[in-house]
């Protein structure tokens, strides 16, 4: 079967159904001023793939080890050297130590929130949550994801969303997590969801071209879907410019066959399809690559939930941050978690090179927070707690100058000492390399919403 025949067929009610589900977040005909995005000197980037390890990965394991320190805070992990004499990291990383020398560490990531809700908030939005317990729900009143705040502000021609989302969004139990969505630019700026099942598998959203359909018959469904709209979406929808403009860019992406085929990950050769790894993490990487080619600008890949094994008393279960290991911390990171990200993570690296991508793409690997240096004996099984005070970002391509090592921990991996980076200095960075002036502000139902207050780390650059 081909997949445009996975498709729906385009009808009103399918039309509305995309946009309740998140088409009516393309970019939509900006019409931001032009000093939304600046001609920054470091902004090389075309495109921006943040991958994004739900949960939070630990540091002191992976990539700032102290092996001087006690063994309750070193843990079994040894360092290893990398492609670039002096820096060592993790013997879990063993791809990623190769690909060093196209890598910069952020080791002075830093904030104050400890909950994964707070955390995850600031770390995509680059603000702090007004609410300092957990349980937060999503608001319409949220800061934007500042995937969504360049997508608000970016004006280049695109017929694909500027921004991107994949697998699907991180929860807590059934609650999704906010900082992930449009927030107070509204729901046409959110993300564009692309779904990837546990087992790998792409589910296309339903915006393929009709089989046997001509442009002629395409047009002439635009102007019916006109035509349809009763007075109850007039008076709820149409009084909008989005709905009007969302009719478009479906006709538009309707209209390019190579939309439908950045999804097919079986046009990919199998070598490829292996060296990203089979399992969901890989395959959403891989279908990111594609997007990225097909011109999409702005891409957030999450982990995704998964089954894990906490061993002590309980069964393996369906958790949602697998990176969140208070239990069985270490054979969870060395056996499951680890050698998925440093296959995924290389292979992407190396396959931008390859295809002359990379000096035009950055590519950012990150968390919410980093894991406590003192291994926990909460549980039945060692494990490692929230840390924020200190963790490690890795950023690479699009200018950055690899193999370099900014900021520093203390002795124990506990808090930093050097050069301290906030959420907000990280979104500054990344928006300054992709070309937006994070200073800058766009409209929201808040009042104007400063891109970023942070300032970029320039040094990473040049």
């Amino acid at each position: 079967m081909s997949l445009s025949s996975k498709f729906n067929s385009l009808s009103r009610r399918n039309l509305l159904s995309l946009g309740c589900f998140g088409l009516s977040s393309f970019g939509l005909g900006n019409s931001l001023q032009a000093h939304h995005l600046a001609a920054a000197t470091s902004g090389k980037a075309k495109r921006v793939l943040l991958l994004f390890m739900d949960g939070g990965p630990s540091h002191i394991d992976l990539l700032d080890l102290k092996p001087d320190a006690p063994k309750e805070i070193r843990g079994p992990c040894k360092p290893i050297p990398t492609s670039v004499p002096g820096i060592n990291i993790g013997e879990y990383f063993p791809k990623v130590a190769q690909q060093m020398h196209h890598i910069a560490q952020i080791r002075s990531m830093n904030h104050k929130d400890i909950p994964h809700d707070q955390a995850v908030y600031h770390s995509l939005t680059g603000y702090r949550h007004a609410i300092k317990a957990g349980g937060l729900k999503v608001s319409p009143n949220d800061h934007p994801h500042f995937a969504s705040s360049f997508y608000r502000a970016d004006q280049a021609p695109n017929t694909l969303p500027s921004s991107i989302e994949i697998p699907g969004p991180m929860r807590i139990d059934a609650r999704i997590l906010p900082g992930q969505t449009g927030g107070r630019l509204g729901a046409r700026w959110n993300p564009f969801p692309v779904h990837v099942t546990r087992d790998g598998t792409v589910i296309p959203p339903e915006l393929g071209r009709l089989e046997r359909s001509t442009e002629a018959n395409l047009v002439h469904r635009y102007g019916l879907l006109q035509k349809l709209q009763n007075q109850d979406l007039n008076s709820n929808v149409s009084a909008s410019i989005e709905f009007q403009a969302l009719q478009k860019q479906v006709l538009g992406i309707l209209q390019k066959p190579s939309i439908q085929d950045a999804f097919d990950l079986d046009q990919e050769p199998d070598n490829i399809r292996d060296a990203y790894g089979r399992d969901r993490h890989g395959q959403s990487t891989l279908l990111a690559r594609r997007m990225l080619e097909a011109g999409a600008r702005f891409i957030t890949v999450y982990w995704g939930k998964e089954i894990q094994d906490w061993q002590g008393t309980f069964k393996p279960m369906l958790v949602n941050n697998p990176w969140d290991t208070h239990r069985n911390h270490f054979p969870l990171i060395k056996d499951s978690l680890v050698p998925r990200a440093d296959r995924t993570f290389a292979a992407l690296l190396d396959d931008l090179n390859q295809r002359g991508m990379l000096d035009d793409t950055l590519v950012v690997w990150m968390g919410e927070f980093g894991r406590s240096p003192r291994i926990s004996s909460i549980f039945a099984t060692p494990g490692r707690e929230h840390w924020p005070h200190a963790y490690t970002v890795m950023l690479a391509g699009a200018g950055v100058r690899g193999g370099q090592v900014y900021g520093k921990t203390d002795r124990f991996g506990e808090y930093v000492t050097d050069n301290p980076v906030s959420p907000a200095d990280l979104t500054a960075t990344i928006l300054q390399a992709i070309g937006a002036n994070p200073k800058s502000s766009i409209p929201s139902n808040q009042g104007p919403h400063q891109l970023s207050q942070g300032d970029p780390v320039r040094q990473l650059f040049g």
